[in-house]
């Protein structure tokens, strides 16, 4: 089994936590420049452009269950120092490098290459903003927890 790293910013890294919108995987968008393209296209893999910020990147994986109903050990990730990870979760836009191997499959008469995502390291980490706020802090305001509000409520009902 061949593996391969490739650097790049970070997109949607479910590292730490399986993604489980459809089938569970752990996951992450890598995005490409010139040298990491040429060799994921070396690879046979499959480079996506969805005309945003990320530009060229490809989606790493590794699924969570194994046909015969057992479950794949997590992606290992590491800092820059080659410590262990404390969890924390990867913003967007993080530098990352990103160890994986491919594998061929055949299915329902199609066939492809595919990747095993084995290890991320993160060289730069964005803090994950969780969506951010919209707003900036009102003084004085109602604070959820904090007692009456400054002004006297009326119910609607």
């Amino acid at each position: 089994m061949d593996t391969h790293i490739i650097s790049g910013k970070a997109y949607w890294a479910s590292v730490t936590q399986p993604n489980t919108t459809y089938e569970p995987v752990w996951c992450v968008d890598v995005c490409l420049d010139e040298d990491n393209k040429s060799l994921v296209e070396s690879l046979g893999l499959t480079v996506k452009n969805n005309g945003d910020e990320k530009g060229d990147f490809i989606k790493i994986k590794r699924k969570v269950n194994k046909r015969d109903g057992s479950q794949r050990n997590a992606p290992v990730v590491k800092d820059a120092e080659n410590n262990d990870w404390d969890n924390r979760l990867i913003g967007n836009g993080s530098q990352v490098n990103v160890k994986f191997s491919t594998y061929d499959w055949e299915y329902n008469k199609k066939k492809g290459t595919a990747t095993d995502l084995i290890a991320v390291q993160v060289v730069d980490l964005v803090p994950y903003g969780g969506g951010g706020s919209e707003f900036e802090p009102v003084k004085g305001g109602f604070v959820v927890g904090g007692g009456e509000s400054t002004q006297e409520q009326k119910s609607p009902f």
